[in-house]
């Protein structure tokens, strides 16, 4: 019996903006995949990777003062 994949978001540390989702069988295929989208070695330091179970990806919104 397979698992089907889950999904995953992921943000650069101090960027607002959210990206995904990524389909993948646990949190490190998500990070292996991330790695081979943006065609580097290691992910940066801060970088987030999150199961969009337990937190969705947020919407982006322009706040109302600017």
């Amino acid at each position: 019996m397979r698992i089907p994949p889950r999904a995953f978001g992921y943000k650069f540390s101090g960027y607002f903006m959210e990206y995904g989702p990524i389909e993948a069988d646990s949190l490190e295929s998500a990070k292996a995949q991330i790695r081979s989208r943006l065609g580097i070695t290691r992910l940066p330091q801060g970088f987030q990777v999150w199961d969009l179970t337990e937190r969705p990806l947020a919407r982006w919104r322009v706040d109302a003062a600017s």
